[in-house]
């Protein structure tokens, strides 16, 4: 085989790749039923979750999720602790969302807050039970 075909060929090949792939991460398309946590000392996979978030509860920083399966997720993060100072100015202390997010390493993330998987939220969009 010439040398300009395999040149020729592995560039088509490569650009195959490129184009299957898409440059890059691809969002999360699926709704996560059960949320596993992360290995120690990395993040889990992004992932989206639907369920009822409390963002004010007992103890300041400690915004809560129960999944629509029923596990319990702690709401870590900027757009948690956003959503947590937004009750103060009138918005809900509970609703029903769609959480994109992250879990957290349990063990390296101890906190005052209880029990339950730390969950870097990311992204949060109201989810009204149909």
């Amino acid at each position: 085989m010439s040398s300009r075909r395999t040149v020729a060929l592995t560039l088509a090949a490569a650009a195959a790749t490129v184009a299957a792939c898409g440059g890059g991460p691809s969002p999360p398309h699926t709704i996560t039923s059960w949320v596993e946590p992360a290995p120690a000392e990395q993040k889990g996979p992004q992932v989206v979750i639907d369920g009822t978030a409390t963002w004010r509860t007992d103890h300041v920083g400690c915004a809560a999720m129960v999944t629509d399966h029923g596990q319990t997720l702690r709401l870590v993060g900027q757009v948690a602790t956003d959503h947590e100072r937004a009750v103060f100015e009138g918005g809900p202390a509970q609703e029903r969302v769609r959480i994109t997010g992250y879990t957290l390493d349990p063990l390296g993330s101890a906190t005052v807050c209880g029990s339950g998987i730390p969950f870097v939220a990311e992204k949060v969009e109201p989810n009204p039970i149909r």
